[in-house]
């Protein structure tokens, strides 16, 4: 995924040189660089897949029909977070304005339910499937073909980690961590990619993912989500990771493994994924 690299970082290392800050509204701003990995993972099925592993790509964006249950687990981080915000406020007696609600780094702040309503779909445009399309919509199948989901979960991570790297100079969140902070942002990292490994390969939908990773950074990246609502919801997630993966390790596999046979993405007329996935697409 060095394309996605070479798009995302175009953008935001001359911000870094700059010495530009992203703070809360839209000047300046990061998004167009969490763009780099769709817009790899499209020019490189394209090329290398041709028009069918496009349009399967294309196919696993807009695949909805994941049953109900997965749908659950795709909006869990968000349900967590209302249930965090409401015990929270239930609690103490403070509870958070719409406009914290909807104020992130990088993006639009807007007054009222509008902010809230405009983030929610940037979050999931930008974020989820500016990254999701990329990292599981196309690396993880890949690296699945030559390894198992565990090991291949760790690689992915740690160039899903190293793509993040300039924003350590860019985005205000991001300077002002410490070691400590640093090491915790990578097991969150993993965290999320074990997590996001198991619904992508039991879904077959890149928009679960984008969709959950939206639902995440809802409860962790407003204003109104710092400290106690972020470090819950990121909890929670390192929590069912450990569960999956001492699951997967105790039955020895079939947790994480995607969920029928591979196929070869690299022979022309083949399915991109390395599997055929659960439900009806």
């Amino acid at each position: 995924m060095a394309l996605a690299y070479a798009l995302s970082w175009a953008w935001w290392v001359p911000l870094a040189v700059g010495g530009d800050v992203v703070r809360s509204g839209f000047t300046p701003t990061h998004l167009p660089g969490l763009l780099g990995p769709m817009l790899a993972a499209l020019l490189v099925e394209s090329t290398v897949a041709g028009r069918l592993g496009l349009q399967q790509l294309l196919r696993s964006m807009s695949c909805w029909r994941i049953g109900a249950g997965w749908w659950l687990v795709t909006l869990s981080p968000l349900l967590l977070t209302m249930v965090v915000f409401s015990a929270n406020g239930l609690m103490t007696g403070a509870w958070p304005s719409v406009t914290d609600l909807g104020s992130v780094n990088g993006f639009p702040t807007l007054a009222g339910g509008a902010g809230v309503a405009v983030l929610t779909v940037l979050l999931v445009v930008v974020n989820g499937f500016g990254e999701e399309t990329g990292w599981r919509g196309l690396l993880l199948p890949r690296l699945q073909r030559r390894m198992r989901p565990i090991p291949a979960v760790m690689l992915l991570t740690v160039v899903w980690a190293g793509w993040h790297l300039p924003l350590f100079w860019v985005v205000e969140s991001f300077r002002s961590f410490s070691a400590a902070t640093v090491v915790g942002f990578l097991i969150g990292m993993f965290s999320g990619a074990v997590v996001l490994a198991w619904i992508f390969n039991h879904t077959g939908s890149v928009l679960a993912v984008a969709c959950w990773h939206a639902a995440y950074n809802l409860g962790s990246a407003p204003v109104a989500a710092r400290g106690v609502v972020a470090t819950v919801v990121t909890s929670v997630v390192i929590a069912q990771a450990v569960v999956l993966i001492v699951m997967e390790t105790a039955r020895g596999g079939g947790v994480l493994l995607p969920s029928r046979s591979a196929v070869n993405i690299d022979q022309p007329g083949h399915s991109r994924h390395t599997f055929e996935p659960d439900g009806d697409h």
